[in-house]
């Protein structure tokens, strides 16, 4: 059902009820004054019923007449001992009930009776100057009867014509004040059935629709962002597995040509073995993005000495260094611990030690810091290369992108170590920052708050995920189906190099050293 019928409705039952309130109270009170004032010309009545009281000083002719017309008013006398004196039309039986006649004989009472089949109200008090007697006056209900069915009718019909016209009044304001959101909904559909850059168009009645305009603009951009990082993330992905998937294939190719030479094999099984590192590689770094995408990059916390865990990655980075000839430094203060995860940091460490070894000059020092800052923990890794160009910097921790210097790759990776480092700040509740050091050099800080304050919350058996969020812990990495399948090649690389040396049945065993599947 429509808003605005919807709408009309509500406000027409409302109306409706609104009226029926209003009529009754004013029935009600139309009711009461037209009783009062029968009740107050009864009471003047009263004053008249002396005249039936028998006696010889007393006739007719010596009372003054009434006022009202014969007949109109009943009026009776009853004495102590019931008998009644009554005017003409009144008769002799008693208009009142023997409850309501001991009632009067003490105080003025009013009631309304059926007398032959007729509403009749009713008045009778103690008669002055007789002792035990009761004066009673009453007339016919007739013309307030009429009064009150005309009045219902009117009303009747005059609150049809007011909620009828109350409902319509409501549809036409709801329709009035809904047609803004319907051309918004049109305006919306269109835009995404074109698919372009087309935005709502935005009222300058500066009302809630025109708020409304506005903040859908707002989605729409964010979400044209989104799309749009979404096409870039998967054509360079695409672009990214191309180049590994394309030496594979030209490499297996070459092998299953004839005349191939086993020293040939063997390059050639290598080659795919290194290839299938990279897309292992590569695949392992999505899984880890996608999971902090989704908020389930699984965290286990533990109580850890930063010392250690940089001094590790440098030690592991050691051939690398040495292969550069650059020198890595740590400045941990002694004692330095925090509530992280250390395998996810140290991944972080390794990233950001990576990329300053391939972009150091040789003879330079790398310098991996971090130390409490207040009730945060900060770790920084300096070196004195070239630092970031201008226009990379705001885009340092997007995935993919990587400064011109390092399109090589070979050299540069595929520009998605800086957004991993990223996703492990996001999911300990703090974040990344790049910058260029004063005197050169690039500069990435890692800051997590609250790390270094609270060790007590590493003993929580799940772990904390991005958001604050507890869940089940889960494994900081998966196998992948890439690694599995480097294995498989290694082994036949193994099986190459003694596949000649071996007689033809154990060349044909040789030949199928294992199951390729993951393990």
């Amino acid at each position: 059902m429509p808003i605005r019928l919807r709408l009309a409705l509500g406000f027409a039952a409302a109306a409706a009820l609104f009226f029926a309130v209003g009529g009754w109270l004013f029935a009600a009170a139309l009711s009461s004054a037209q009783l009062g004032v029968i009740d107050s010309q009864l009471t003047a009545q009263l004053t008249q019923a002396a005249r039936y009281v028998p006696g010889p000083a007393r006739t007719p002719a010596s009372v003054p007449a009434a006022r009202a017309t014969p007949g109109e008013y009943l009026i009776q006398v009853i004495d102590a001992a019931g008998q009644v004196y009554s005017s003409p039309d009144a008769g002799t039986v008693p208009l009142l009930s023997p409850g309501q006649l001991g009632q009067a004989r003490r105080t003025q009472i009013w009631a309304t009776r059926t007398i032959d089949e007729e509403g009749t109200r009713v008045t009778a008090a103690p008669l002055s100057g007789h002792t035990g007697w009761v004066a009673v006056a009453a007339v016919g209900l007739e013309a307030y009867h009429a009064t009150q069915r005309q009045v219902t009718r009117g009303l009747a019909i005059g609150g049809a014509a007011f909620v009828a016209i109350a409902g319509l009044g409501a549809y036409w304001l709801a329709r009035a004040a809904l047609s803004p959101v319907e051309r918004l909904r049109r305006q919306a559909a269109a835009i995404s059935g074109r698919g372009d850059d087309a935005i709502l168009e935005v009222p300058r009645t500066k009302d809630e629709v025109a708020a409304l305009a506005g903040t859908m603009n707002g989605l729409l951009g964010r979400l044209r962002s989104a799309l749009e990082r979404e096409r870039a993330f998967v054509a360079d992905a695409s672009h990214e597995l191309r180049s590994p998937l394309a030496i594979l294939r030209g490499e297996l190719e070459l092998a299953g040509r004839p005349g191939r030479s086993t020293a040939d094999l063997a390059a050639a099984v290598h080659s795919c073995a290194e290839e299938t590192d990279r897309l292992a590689r590569i695949t392992d770094d999505l899984l880890v993005l996608a999971r902090g995408d989704a908020g389930r990059l699984g965290l286990h916390l533990q109580e850890t000495d930063l010392g250690q865990l940089v001094g590790r990655s440098a030690d592991l980075a050691a051939s690398r260094l040495a292969a550069a000839q650059v020198t890595c430094r740590t400045d941990v203060p002694a004692g330095t611990r925090a509530c992280v995860d250390p395998d996810r940091i140290r991944q972080a460490v390794d990233n950001l030690l990576a990329n300053a070894v391939r972009f150091s000059p040789a003879g330079t020092v790398i310098v991996i810091a971090a130390q409490a800052d207040g009730p945060d923990l900060r770790i920084e890794v300096c070196d004195q290369g070239p630092g970031f160009p201008d226009d990379f910097l705001p885009h340092a921790f997007e995935r993919f992108r990587r400064p011109d210097t390092a399109r090589s790759r070979d050299d540069g990776g595929a520009g998605l170590g800086l957004a991993i480092v990223q996703a492990i700040c996001a999911a300990h509740g703090g974040k990344a920052t790049a910058r260029n050091a004063p005197g050169g050099g690039a500069v990435v800080t890692l800051w997590l708050p609250g790390a270094s304050t609270d060790p007590g919350r590493c003993a929580l058996p799940a772990a904390r995920s991005r958001g604050g969020r507890l869940g089940k812990s889960l494994p900081a990495s998966r196998p992948s189906t890439g690694s599995a399948h480097a294995r498989c090649l290694r082994r036949w690389y193994d099986a190459l190099h003694s596949w000649d040396q071996q007689p033809w049945p154990a060349r044909q065993r040789a030949a199928h050293p294992g199951n390729c599947g993951a393990s």
